[in-house]
């Protein structure tokens, strides 16, 4: 037979403040306050808010755009164009270069990822067309095309696809008491039934709801999921500086930390060269993408079956017709 459960529902102006808190250890959920919550977990953590809704909480992620493109001028690059791709591992997505075939990013069937994959060309990109399959969990197969005209003749390109997440999907939860009177949530996407127990109440000098509170307030503080600009090394890897610690070197376009060396021997690794990436406008086209009139080869190659043929670097020269 199953066990009755005996579900907490909390009343009153503060009832947000009697029920914010840690539920759950390694991983859970909290609640704060202000009616916002923070989903956490290996690899996962992701801010939203919630409502309730008669004896349950109904939760809305922050979501992420499905497709951002970020750029900047290398001048050491010169007139040549690189294009990091991330996120496109999985699905179907196509790119097209300029006047260029549109064509699958990665092979079907793609495996045994090799990264970071860049695209380099030696002649300026005028324009960039993506398409991505539209694979969102309420969503059909239809495509979504994101064009951009490359008018300030940008030639560093960051490319992010964001795959749907099961952590961005809305879900439900509703608050219970244990058999010792501790108050729990059980969530419906996450925790099994029994779910998350609430670790302690609230207490504002506790060191862990203060390491809690302080990274919701860097998570507020960017303004937006969708960042304006994020930096990276000459590898592709993303980071986070505090400005304060970096020289700005014009000639070179890149921030240079304050305890970097003239002969670092690995200033493309790490954070002490870093360059920034500022979000570009893109239009975004809803509609039919036949796949068939796509090029047949991909522009990358992954497989366990094929290391030998795997590539995750292409570099093409311009054509010089007569």
């Amino acid at each position: 037979m199953a066990q009755e459960v005996n579900h907490y529902i909390a009343t009153g102006k503060d009832r947000s403040k009697t029920i914010s808190g840690q539920y759950g250890d390694l991983s859970g959920i909290c609640l704060f306050e202000d009616g916002k919550f923070m989903l956490y977990g290996y690899a996962t953590m992701v801010f939203g808010s919630y409502v309730f809704e008669k004896d349950y909480l109904l939760f809305y992620p922050d979501q992420l755009p499905q497709f951002q493109l970020y750029a900047c001028h290398n001048p050491t690059l010169g007139d040549e164009v690189s294009v990091n791709f991330r996120g496109f591992e999985e699905g179907k997505a196509f790119v097209q270069f300029g006047d260029d075939s549109m064509q699958p990013v990665f092979n079907d069937g793609a495996n045994c990822f090799d990264f970071p994959y860049i695209y380099e060309q030696s002649h300026p990109m005028p324009q960039l067309k993506f398409t991505v399959q539209n694979e969102g969990f309420d969503a059909g197969s239809a495509y979504q095309t994101f064009h951009h005209q490359n008018d300030q003749r940008f030639n560093d390109f960051i490319a992010i696809n964001n795959k749907p997440q099961r952590a961005r999907a809305n879900f439900g939860a509703y608050l219970y008491l244990t058999e010792d009177k501790k108050l729990a949530i059980s969530l419906s996407n996450y925790g099994g039934r029994k779910g998350f127990l609430r670790e302690t109440p609230v207490d504002p000098t506790q060191k862990r709801w203060l390491e809690i509170l302080t990274m919701k307030k860097e998570y507020e503080s960017a303004g937006s999921i969708e960042l304006t600009a994020i930096f990276s090394n000459a590898e592709y890897n993303i980071s986070y500086p505090d400005l304060a610690e970096y020289n700005f070197d014009k000639a070179t376009n890149q921030y240079i930390s304050k305890s970097a060396e003239d002969n670092d021997q690995e200033r493309d690794q790490g954070d002490r060269y870093l360059r920034q990436y500022t979000k570009q406008p893109l239009v975004p086209k809803q509609g039919k993408f036949d796949s068939k009139t796509a090029a047949t080869a991909s522009l990358f190659f992954a497989s366990c079956n094929k290391p030998d043929e795997s590539y995750n670097h292409i570099k093409r020269r311009k054509e010089i017709t007569k």
